[in-house]
């Protein structure tokens, strides 16, 4: 059964923001550091001619070549051209890297034009997963053994289907008597030449009886960016944030329900500013305003002609019933509706599909006009006495030209169950907080950047505001005088303050991969590894 997903709202901890923030003072103190020259370089794909959509590009661009083991493991892995699982350590005395092949990949098929980069994930401290971006999927025993670091297959196959190639996303390993191994694979599909390219996510369930055995495949499609994909500990959902939503197409388990009829014609228009909503309804020649009958509440909206109801439902987010109005001309009703808090929103009824959204030409204008000093060929200079401007904001923090929602998808009803409008900010980071849980999530709140950890409680799900990035990526070019600060007129030390250290390294190669410990920021080039203490 179709249930409409309750609707959450982000709201930031005070006690972990800081309003009379001043921006960070420029360290020259040296950053102590380990690097070494790698014998063999990095695997890197690049995309071919055919890979050509957006999709493609961020899935190559962004994909991170060093993978780290969490906890207080200070072990990093990449994968050279060699097709050898290289893990790193650092030997804190000798103050020098250490290097180990644990594995290589088996050569299944040649590769060809277009494979996908080699992914790995580790599921627990004996088991790691590695895709070779040629379709199959291997399950390793990395359990130590005497003498030996050497990591061994206990599963292998082309889990998503023979030619469809993959990156890994997330995986959880279940304990129990029959442990199961889920998996979060991704892929970019094309269902005819006439289409847009899709974003595939695979979820492979394995089971271990006497061996490891897949026992499901389900999958989900989102016609659009997925930019965190994650998996629920419970393995009873799925966190997917995107601008285009996803839906179950597979599932070798439980039948997908269509909870949607033949998809009928639009019924009515609408477009917005950060302060309202403008719906606009056709209605029949000569049509009466007196049969119109229009009922808002705080959280829902019925419109009525005659006795026919043309949009009903709980509404995305609140409004102010008491601001609502209507018009009628050239045969259509106009309703505006007051948001009660100002933001865009992705749809205006909770589930409904027969409107078309219309884009706002002044808010388009505006975002021309704000975009406008970022690609002109004139230098823009800031206002003075200004703490941030525009010319200090990184492309991750563009505004992002659609509306951006979390969403949690219930792996046995296919429903969507719970929602989070994200507005139209990108997800920054992601980063590890804890054992046994998804991976949190930072998402930019004005200058600062907010950490929001999913959490799924008996029977409730929230998003818990567990930290904040003051002024993410924002830096003041202030050095420091002296190595502590003192209050002028009580003499008071001040134990901590912000600060901004740059390390430039000495190769031009391209970062390929990042990793932070507690201890260390470790860094991959093409041709090196450096890791700066923290």
């Amino acid at each position: 059964m179709q249930t409409h997903p309750k609707l959450l709202e982000l709201r930031p901890n005070r006690s972990l923001q800081n309003s009379d923030f001043d921006g960070y003072k420029l360290s020259l103190a040296p950053i102590p550091t380990i690097t070494e020259q790698l014998k063999v370089p990095v695997d890197r794909l690049v995309p071919d001619a055919n890979q050509y959509s957006l999709l493609h590009a961020k899935l190559y661009a962004l994909h991170n070549h060093l993978s780290g083991e969490s906890g207080e493991s200070e072990s990093v892995y990449f994968v050279d051209k060699d097709l050898n699982v290289q893990k790193f350590c650092i030997e804190t005395e000798l103050n020098q890297f250490s290097s180990v092949a644990v594995w290589q990949i088996p050569m299944q098929k040649e590769r060809i034009s277009g494979d996908y980069n080699v992914s790995m994930k580790f599921a627990s401290e004996e088991i790691a997963v590695v895709a070779d971006g040629m379709g199959y999927l291997y399950v390793l025993d990395r359990a130590p053994r005497s003498n030996s670091d050497e990591w061994k297959i206990i599963f292998s196959g082309d889990v998503a289907g023979p030619g469809q190639n993959f990156v890994i996303s997330d995986v959880v390993y279940k304990k129990s008597e029959k442990p199961e191994l889920h998996l979060l694979l991704v892929s970019i599909r094309q269902t005819n030449p006439n289409e847009r390219y899709s974003t595939l996510l695979h979820w492979i369930t394995l089971l271990k009886t006497n061996s490891w055995n897949q026992i499901a495949l389900r999958e989900l499609t989102v016609k659009g960016v997925v930019q965190y994909a994650n998996l629920e500990h419970t393995c009873e959902a799925v966190y997917i944030v995107s601008d285009a939503g996803c839906k179950f197409t597979l599932d070798s388990e439980n039948e997908i329900c269509e909870t949607e009829g033949p998809r009928s014609e639009k019924k009515y228009t609408w477009t917005q500013s950060k302060e309202d909503v403008t719906v606009k309804f056709p209605l029949p020649s000569g049509a009466n305003k007196n049969l119109v009958d229009i009922k808002t509440e705080v959280g829902h909206i019925q419109v009525k002609y005659e006795q026919t109801i043309i949009l009903e439902g709980a509404l995305y987010q609140r409004i102010d019933p008491d601001m609502t109005y209507s018009t009628m001309a050239n045969n259509g009703l106009e309703v505006v509706l007051q948001k009660s808090q100002n933001g865009l929103w992705p749809e205006i009824v909770e589930g409904d599909r027969f409107g078309e959204y219309i884009p706002d030409p002044s808010s388009v204008d505006e975002i021309t006009e704000r975009l406008a000093p970022l690609t002109s060929d004139t230098e823009l200079a800031p206002p003075p006495g200004t703490t941030f401007n525009s010319q200090q904001v990184e492309e991750c923090d563009f505004e992002y030209d659609k509306l951006t929602v979390f969403e949690r998808v219930h792996r046995d009803s296919h429903n969507v169950t719970h929602k989070v409008n994200l507005g139209s900010h990108q997800v920054l980071l992601t980063v590890n907080l804890e054992k046994n849980v998804p991976s949190a999530l930072a998402v930019r709140s004005d200058v600062d950047a907010c950490i929001w950890q999913p959490k799924n409680e008996p029977d409730e799900f929230s998003m818990e505001h567990k930290g904040t990035l003051l002024a993410l990526g924002y830096i003041q070019k202030k050095s420091l005088t002296s190595n502590e600060l003192r209050n002028r007129i009580t003499g008071r030390r001040i134990n901590t303050l912000a600060q901004q250290q740059v390390y430039n390294f000495p190769s031009n190669d391209e970062i390929l991969g990042i990793y932070a410990s507690h201890t260390y920021l470790y860094v991959l080039g093409e041709s090196f590894i450096t890791a700066l203490k923290l």
